[in-house]
């Protein structure tokens, strides 16, 4: 079953492709490591307690894909 959080990330994440997601299980049967990813960081058991802390390892997960984003950008620069 699945908290209030990540059923927001199952209803919202693809434009909704997921809805149909009921369990981590079934995410990570989905076969998308990005929504398998977020499924697991939004969830109860690894301590996602609240829409505060929801929103929290969000931004740290924007922030580490820019960051790599970045990275990527600035080495494709220089080739």
């Amino acid at each position: 079953m699945l908290n209030p959080i990540q059923r927001i990330c199952a209803d919202t994440y693809a434009e909704g492709d997921f809805a149909h997601v009921e369990t981590l299980d079934d995410a990570r049967e989905a076969g998308d490591t990005l929504f398998t990813f977020l499924m697991i960081e939004l969830s109860s058991p690894e301590g996602c307690d609240s829409d505060e802390e929801a929103a929290r390892r969000l931004e740290m997960a924007i922030d580490q894909i820019r960051g790599v984003a970045d990275a990527v950008e600035r080495s494709a620069s220089a080739r």
